[in-house]
């Protein structure tokens, strides 16, 4: 089994090249994160050619989260359980072949200063208190997404100047590790504990790519049972060298069937 993310920041602008890399990869669970779609307008048909079933949870220009399968999804969750009609899209959970999966798009943060930052926490302390409170760690699970933060100071490129910074200060750190804590595994440690620079976004400014200057951001936390069926973690390097690229790149999380 398959299971893959990717924030292609805007379904719309990435279509062809989000479909030509499933069309390849044929995952057999694929999330998205940022469509930048509202529903009215997620390309439905265009996964349906390709064998998938996708449920979609996204508003204009901002956010927005999917999950494309080729099995039935049930148990289908969009965004948190105490959220409003009007709140920002950045969550949808569906159950797909016994697995529970929770796609996320976990706010930026802005800086430390600003509001956006306290928004990101609270969102943080929303998504522990949901897994709490409807999960169970013994049971299998997966948390994927962009988590826009880097857990260690060696997931950024200039780690030890950006450390206590926005996506490295101790606040969102501390509420990633109660994530662990709970019964969830960074999956692409525990399979490359000691890979090197290991990212998954790069800035479009500044020559990020060119220079290989990245953040990983971008990961798949999950319980026990899909440790002990886990082969691999991969993160899809290339993609950001193609032409009309996301700055994120997809990982992909492969499993004993």
């Amino acid at each position: 089994m398959k299971i893959a993310t990717w924030n292609v920041n805007s379904l719309r602008a990435r279509e062809d090249l989000v479909l030509d890399w499933v069309e390849r990869e044929d995952p057999d669970i694929f999330c998205m994160q940022e469509t930048k779609l509202v529903d009215q307008e997620f390309p439905e048909d265009a996964f349906g050619d390709l064998d998938y079933d996708v449920e979609f949870l996204g508003q204009r220009a901002y956010n927005g989260v999917a999950v494309a399968t080729h099995e039935v999804m049930t148990k289908v969750e969009k965004n948190l359980p105490d959220d409003g009609p009007k709140a920002e899209r950045r969550l949808l959970a569906a159950t797909v072949q016994g697995i529970r999966v929770v796609n996320i798009y976990l706010p930026n943060g802005q800086d430390l200063d600003s509001d956006k930052f306290t928004f990101k926490l609270a969102w943080m302390d929303r998504l522990i208190a949901y897994l709490t409170e409807r999960h169970d760690p013994t049971q299998p699970l997966v948390l994927c997404g962009d988590f826009n933060l880097c857990p260690e100071d060696r997931d950024a490129w200039d780690g030890e100047a950006r450390s206590g910074g926005i996506f490295m200060s101790p606040a969102e750190r501390e509420r990633f590790q109660r994530l662990l804590d709970w019964g969830l595994t960074d999956a692409f440690r525990a399979k490359h504990p000691d890979a090197p620079r290991p990212y998954t976004w790069w800035d479009y400014r500044a020559g990020g790519w060119e220079r290989d200057r990245g953040l990983r951001i971008d990961h798949f936390l999950v319980t026990r049972p899909i440790l002990e069926r886990m082969q691999d973690v991969v993160i899809h390097r290339a993609m950001r060298a193609e032409e009309g690229p996301s700055d994120h790149v997809p990982l992909t999380l492969h499993l004993e069937d």
